[in-house]
């Protein structure tokens, strides 16, 4: 089939979606106690009478009142709950008339009367047929962190120099709520985010068709939602200081860190409100060595920078529920940074072959960085029947603008010195629109389809000065433009024990990019983007699990910005405006026991692969630039397991056993290297009651390959106690991170005329103290979690 003929079936797809139209009425009906008086509060399900699944649910009033709108014809099942009450079971029939019950009594269970004490949670990992769900909400070791810091603790999840990455796949799609983050900085973001705000992460290692392409993976970090009726909220602090002997890292002052904020949220009547704050200062720092031979000479380098930042976060929104079948949206987010780095670096030049000392100069680079970012969302969702045929559609406006302005002072051997200059502006602005549309055909059949247009403008002007003099070589300005067009479709199945997921995307992306009036960048291509799912029950606990899906990595604004950036006294970074974007097919195997993962075996496979920091000399100079330089292979296989004794000690553990392989054709010469590395992690948790929680975790990864760089091994080790009180709306955590000091990250690059050994370590051993209180009504639904449509674009604007 030739990809016109693909296309046209592609887009004729959408024709599968004009199926049926159900004739719905309403259930009335009143709970009530012995004494025939109204129950409030009482949960009353919908359930359908052929296969038990969820309909619809209800709370009943102050009068005991319940009431199911839009019900399709068929035979159900109400089931009544109320905590000391005993569970009660009711048929209904719809035959397309409304329908009073009679009145439900609920009667008091005398067992349930007595102090009974229930110890019990969710497991810390789910795997579903396309996801896995890390629950994070009640891990002691993770309150008082940061995103950033959590994302270390994942399987399969690798975090190093603030860049996270999953194995085989490369940097992942980071999603809050599944959408990006307002910032330009996603490395930031996961920097800023509180703990105290996550409920759960999902882990998609192979997105279907409803995800953008980009990105190998998907991470989604869903925030904790107050689901109630009413005012309710919550407010927190998070304190920490860094636990380090300061000669030993060269540290002239202590690191610490604060994070006060509140989220609430008002619902009456056909209006929700929300909104939150968030203020969050850290300083921190990092120590780097870095040993270069060029010959004839050696040049040794440390770099110590402390580093600060303060960050306020502001959101409001609030959602009209017009009417039953109409519910409209506003959403509206701001963020503002202020950041400074004073790293000092001393630079010693020897002879490569005896060690004699023959000059050193000293580099003082100061830096000071301002993100503003202000973005809102319009949505409205009209649900055609009460069983999850559905429209939303959604239009976004995000506008970043990003200043740095970094002082450099290189003072030589003799005394003499000079000052170098490197100013940036980096204003962004997005304008998205996209619509889903969900058709649930049948009970066991659910088709999918939708489209997306992006609009972006980003301009960047570099200012370089030399002495005080303006370098029009270092010096530029680049203004880019993008649109990405975007239709999918997808079917889903169940059938007994068999579920099956499948999809298509198509994506057309115009890119365009001018530099000092030149045209440097001129794009227009068509991609195609197949997933499939399929899932086997094998008796009541395990299942098998078979994924295929293809990824496309497109490089971000900055990679293609062809501006020339001071790193250091001996490195510089350039962009490249004729990178292309790499490709992925991605497949994996797996088995779960009781939705937990077991076993898995993945192999993953690059194309054009995008080697972000490519070093290429030039005299005493190394310049990093992206190129298209690699193939890459990747094969993974997990293990794990459960770790629980009893209902006290409950955990995971876990390995994986990972091979990479790189070949490229760079510098005049074949880069052909593989290696395997182990992976190790657990998380094991003590729970002597339901008010303390006690937990261990950590990591161990051995020696790895990565890209051109050969990293040695490195592991962590944390150590969490959790106090709950005050009806459990209190929690108090202390936590004790990387125990050991183990994230030290060192290794060596040596290729051609390349060889270098460096030795990263970070503000990464510390304790953190952490309060959240939650107030207010705790019983019924309040914001609603809405993707918006500026999912994927956001990600991809990096900051300097």
């Amino acid at each position: 089939m030739t990809r016109s003929v693909a296309l046209r079936l592609f887009l004729l797809s959408p024709a599968l979606f004009l199926f049926h139209s159900l004739q719905a009425q309403i259930i009335s009906g009143r709970v009530v106690d012995e004494k025939k008086h109204g129950i409030s509060a009482a949960s009353i399900l919908l359930l359908r009478q052929s296969d038990s699944a969820l309909v619809k649910s209800s709370l009943s009033d102050k009068e005991g009142i319940f009431m199911f709108r839009e019900v399709p014809p068929a035979k159900y099942i109400l089931e009544i709950t109320l905590v000391s009450h005993k569970r009660v079971y009711v048929q209904a029939e719809m035959t397309g008339k409304d329908l009073a019950m009679e009145p439900i009594v609920l009667s008091p269970d005398a067992t349930l009367l007595k102090e009974v004490k229930v110890i019990a949670s969710k497991p810390f990992l789910e795997q579903k047929a396309d996801k896995l769900i890390v629950n994070v909400e009640a891990s002691a070791t993770m309150a008082g962190s940061t995103a950033l810091e959590i994302l270390q603790k994942i399987p399969g999840v690798l975090v190093r120099n603030d860049q996270v990455t999953m194995v085989g796949k490369g940097a992942p799609a980071i999603l809050i709520d599944g959408r990006i983050s307002q910032y330009t900085d996603i490395s930031q973001l996961l920097r800023d985010l509180s703990a105290a705000n996550i409920e759960k992460i999902e882990v998609i290692s192979n997105p279907g068709a409803r995800y953008d392409a980009s990105g190998g993976a998907v991470i989604n970090i869903i925030l904790k939602k107050n689901a109630n009726l009413g005012t309710n909220g919550s407010v927190y602090f998070i304190t920490g200081s860094g636990l380090y002997d300061r000669a030993a890292i060269h540290a002239d002052r202590g690191f610490y860190r604060f994070n006060p904020g509140f989220n609430i949220n008002h619902r009456k009547g056909k209006l929700n409100l929300f909104g939150g704050f968030g203020f969050f200062h850290r300083n921190w720092f990092s120590y780097n060595e870095f040993d270069r031979i060029i010959s004839p000479n050696r040049f040794f380098q440390e770099i110590y920078e402390p580093a600060k930042l303060s960050s306020y976060n502001f959101r409001l929104g609030a959602d009209l529920y017009a009417s039953p079948k109409n519910t409209f949206g506003f959403y509206a987010k701001a963020g503002f940074q202020d950041r400074t780095n004073e790293a000092s670096g001393v630079t010693h030049q020897l002879d490569a072959i005896t060690n004699q000392s023959l000059s050193q100069f000293r580099t003082q680079n100061n830096t000071y960085s301002n993100r503003n970012s202000l973005s809102a969302n319009l949505n409205w969702k009209h649900q055609f029947d009460s069983l999850g045929k559905d429209l939303n559609m959604d239009l976004d406006f995000a506008t970043f603008r990003l200043t740095n302005h970094g002082d450099i002072l290189t003072t030589l051997a003799n005394g003499s010195s000079y000052t170098t200059d490197q100013q940036i502006k980096n204003p962004v602005q997005y304008l998205v629109w996209k619509s889903d549309f969900t058709d649930p055909v049948t009970e066991n059949l659910k088709l999918e389809a939708g489209a997306k247009a992006s609009f972006a403008t980003i301009n960047n002007n570099l200012r370089f000065l030399q002495r005080g003099v303006l370098d029009a070589n270092k010096s530029t300005d680049f203004k880019y433009t993008e649109r990405i067009s975007a239709l999918y479709s997808s079917i889903s199945w169940e059938k007994n024990k068999w579920e099956f997921q499948g999809g298509l995307r198509a994506e057309q992306t115009i890119a365009k990019g001018i530099s000092q009036s030149q045209t440097v960048l001129n794009r227009n291509y068509w991609q195609l983007f197949p997933s499939a799912f399929v899932l086997r029950k094998i008796g009541k606990k395990m299942a098998g699990i078979a994924q295929y899906s293809r990824r496309v990595n497109r490089p971000s604004y900055q990679q293609q910005n062809p501006f020339i950036e001071y790193l250091d006294s001996l490195t510089y970074t350039r962009g490249n405006p004729l990178i292309r974007p790499e490709t992925m097919d991605a497949y994996k195997l797996s088995l779960t026991y009781e939705e937990q993962p077991f076993f898995a075996i993945s192999y993953n496979k690059k194309h054009d692969v995008i080697i972000d920091d490519a070093p290429k000399q030039e005299g005493n100079l190394t310049y990093t630039t992206a190129e298209n330089l690699a193939s890459y292979e990747n094969i993974s296989v997990e293990l794990n397991f459960p770790l629980n004794f009893g209902k006290k000690f409950t955990g995971y553990g876990g390995n994986q056993a990972i091979f990479n392989h790189y070949k490229a054709d760079y510098l005049g010469a074949k880069f052909d290297r593989s290696r395997w590395n182990w992976l190790a992690y657990i998380e094991f948790a003590y729970k002597p009651n339901d008010s303390w929680n006690f937990e261990l975790s950590g990591y161990y990864m051995t020696k790895s390959l990565e890209e051109f760089i050969t990293i040695r091994h490195l592991g962590s080790l944390d150590l969490g106690i959790a106090k709950t009180f005050w009806n459990k709306k209190g929690r108090l955590t202390l936590n004790i991170i990387d125990i050991f000091f183990g994230e030290k990250s060192s290794g060596f690059l040596e290729y051609q005329e390349i060889n270098v050994k460096f030795l990263e370590l970070e503000e990464s051993r510390n304790v953190r103290l952490a309060f959240r209180y939650s107030f207010g009504n705790q019983k019924l639904k309040a914001e609603r979690k809405r993707n918006t449509a500026s999912d994927a674009e956001e990600e991809r604007v990096k900051g300097n």
